[in-house]
């Protein structure tokens, strides 16, 4: 299976708060300027849209031959002391996915490394499956502080949920505070249904070149996405461009 490489358009917000940019113009950004194949909306993008701007999202994605493919929520859930508004966030997060015409949503809970409280999570998760999978999605966990950060235990808790549309978001910057980091990603790799390859992040050995993660992940099989997401402080389409060039060439050499 081809693997896709696509924009997270959480990249081009500094040009966006400029103005310089609307959220609506990144399918056409993605394709025409970059020659990537998607791209992965977060969902503070979509703070205050009405139905009218899903629809002309959706059709300027498919006008550009560019489909947003994954609606990220970065903000914590807390499923246990904050149930009620956790569980209507992840129902409100499926249904703007499906409306971007998406293949899954994202969430990032935050899991105490307390066994009593993963299994509620895990009971909490395993029910909220049930809207998401109602809209035709896949549900993926994105690692924060706290249990997830291990990606042994993101695993496991995937496991417990069990299932075909649930998986990891593993993301460079998440990897880059393991204890080894390309072993996370490696780890990660076979549960994800995307990948996000944000850069540049860490620090000496634990830095995560961009390059090097798109192998690790690639070696181990993932043929899914994984989304490039630039978070310094140069210019961001020159950036992308650069690495999008370089891990198109990796991938034809990988051939």
């Amino acid at each position: 299976m081809t693997l896709l490489l696509t924009l997270a358009i959480e990249s081009l917000n500094p040009l966006i708060e400029k103005g310089e940019y609307d959220v609506i113009d990144s399918p056409q950004i993605s394709s025409d300027q970059l020659g990537l194949r998607g791209v992965m909306v977060d969902a503070n993008h979509l703070s205050g849209w009405e139905h009218d701007q899903y629809v002309a999202f959706r059709n300027a994605a498919d006008k550009a031959h560019c489909p947003c493919l994954l609606l990220r929520g970065s903000r914590q859930l807390d499923l246990i002391g904050d149930r009620e508004a956790s569980r209507e966030r992840i129902q409100r997060l499926a249904v703007a996915a499906n409306r971007l015409g998406c293949n899954a949503v994202a969430i990032t809970p935050k899991v105490p490394s307390d066994e009593h409280a993963v299994d509620l999570i895990v009971d909490e998760l395993r029910d909220a499956m049930g809207d998401v999978e109602r809209l035709d999605l896949n549900l993926l966990l994105q690692p924060c502080e706290g249990h997830t950060a291990d990606p042994d235990e993101l695993i496991e808790v995937i496991k417990k949920i069990g299932g075909f549309r649930i998986g990891a978001l593993p993301t460079f910057s998440a990897a880059s505070i393991t204890s080894d980091p390309i072993e996370t990603l490696r780890k990660l790799a076979p549960y994800a249904g995307g990948v996000v390859a944000d850069f540049p992040c860490g620090k000496g050995k634990k830095k995560v070149d961009p390059v090097e993660g798109l192998v690790a992940v690639r070696e181990v099989g993932y043929s899914n996405s994984i989304a490039l997401s630039y978070v310094g402080s140069k210019h961001p389409l020159k950036e992308i461009e650069k690495i999008a060039k370089q891990m198109k060439t990796t991938l034809e050499e990988m051939k």
